[in-house]
């Protein structure tokens, strides 16, 4: 399917990964052969996936796992990095987060929505290393009006990556 990608998506190796800063822990979860069951479906291998645009923003883009032939991908410009979705067939990135704890949060978000039990939601933060599970469920079972449920949400995860700024 690499043939079916935009022409700035390149392979995420380990090295790209040091090179970016990112956290030894997260780098793990990427490139894990073996995960716990609740992230089947959500992180799945980037092979048989493709993102058909990048914008002109971003000067490449790192597929870490895919969902559905979706990316999730860390877009890169000069030295600036952020988290979000590239999809197969639309033209258009979702951002997501400025860091890999806010992409998680929106993972870990999926996973708890999919009514996962407690015990595997606790194991798949732990695998992940994902720290604001806790946080993560409150938000989730507080009552927010639907149509502010989206807004709501991003603040959330803008909160956690002003923690881990």
């Amino acid at each position: 399917m690499q043939d079916l990608n935009h022409p700035k998506v390149k392979p995420f190796t380990r090295e790209i990964a040091a090179e970016l800063s990112l956290e030894p822990r997260f780098t793990e979860f990427v490139f894990a052969r073996e995960r716990p069951d609740c992230f089947r479906y959500w992180v799945e291998e980037v092979q048989g996936s493709w993102t058909c645009y990048v914008s002109d923003e971003f000067d490449v883009a790192y597929p870490l796992w895919s969902s559905n032939a979706d990316q999730t991908l860390v877009l890169v410009r000069d030295s600036t990095l952020v988290f979000g979705y590239g999809w197969h067939d639309e033209p258009d990135i979702e951002i997501v987060s400025k860091t890999a704890q806010g992409l998680l949060t929106d993972l870990m978000r999926q996973i708890a929505e999919s009514d996962v039990p407690d015990a595997d939601l606790r194991q798949a933060a732990e695998f992940c290393d994902y720290r604001y599970l806790d946080e993560l469920l409150a938000f989730i079972d507080e009552p927010t009006p639907v149509d502010k449920w989206s807004e709501a949400m991003e603040q959330f995860i803008a909160n956690v990556d002003a923690k881990e700024s």
